[in-house]
């Protein structure tokens, strides 16, 4: 419980929420019970979305060449040899983001944060593959030390209406580190070279940091 507090993210990325919250609570504290209960409610409803788990990947502890899940959520598209302007890419998968899961983006590399481009836009339904092109986004490319790149693209919803990223370029990351957070209800989509042999299928529920995404070949 402790460590579900001390790492909650909504200290550090629900500020304003918080205070939101505490004026709610303070007027209902003279005015209505309704209002008080109401912004407690919503206090322990925004303090569970804004959870922070630390987790492993024990096949890439054990050493394994494995690519860790990016984020919590469902597969909801894989798409192959048609991703137009994304060169040396091959295949693309789509998790979806309820608002019930961990919305922290985790790393599925180690390596080098290569490029960090953030990209205004629509905030469409997040499950719809069209999002990925259409909604407000986030582009974090990572490079291993073989020179192999992933890119990993946080997208906002029509809940979700704000993408934090805690990568910075030229920095190095661990695979299964936390590189991002989005808010509420959104998805996160992975391009991967052709060489990523995938371990996971469509409709099949996936946990960032945890899961295997797939194998280099």
């Amino acid at each position: 419980m402790l460590s579900f507090l001390h790492n909650n993210l909504l200290w550090s990325e629900g500020q304003m929420i918080v205070a939101v919250l505490c004026a709610i609570a303070l007027v209902g504290l003279h005015m209505s019970r309704f209002l008080l209960y109401s912004a407690a409610l919503l206090f322990f409803l925004t303090l569970y979305f804004f959870r922070n788990p630390d987790r492993a990947c024990t096949e890439y502890v054990a050493g394994k060449p494995v690519l860790v899940c990016p984020a919590d959520g469902k597969i909801v598209d894989i798409a192959f040899d048609q991703l137009n302007g994304f060169a040396g890419y091959a295949q693309r998968v789509s998790i979806f983001l309820s608002p019930l899961d961990v919305h922290v983006t985790w790393s599925p590399i180690a390596g080098k944060v290569m490029r960090v481009v953030y990209k205004p836009g629509a905030f469409t339904f997040a499950f719809l593959p069209k999002s990925s092109e259409l909604n407000e986004r986030n582009d974090i490319t990572l490079q291993d030390e073989q020179g192999r790149s992933v890119m990993v693209r946080q997208i906002a919803g029509t809940v979700a209406r704000r993408i934090c990223c805690f990568a910075h370029e030229e920095s190095l990351v661990h695979a299964g580190d936390k590189i991002g957070l989005i808010r509420f209800g959104s998805r996160v989509d992975i391009f991967l070279p052709a060489q990523v042999k995938l371990a996971v299928g469509l409709g099949q529920r996936v946990f960032g940091g945890q899961s295997v995404l797939g194998y280099w070949s």
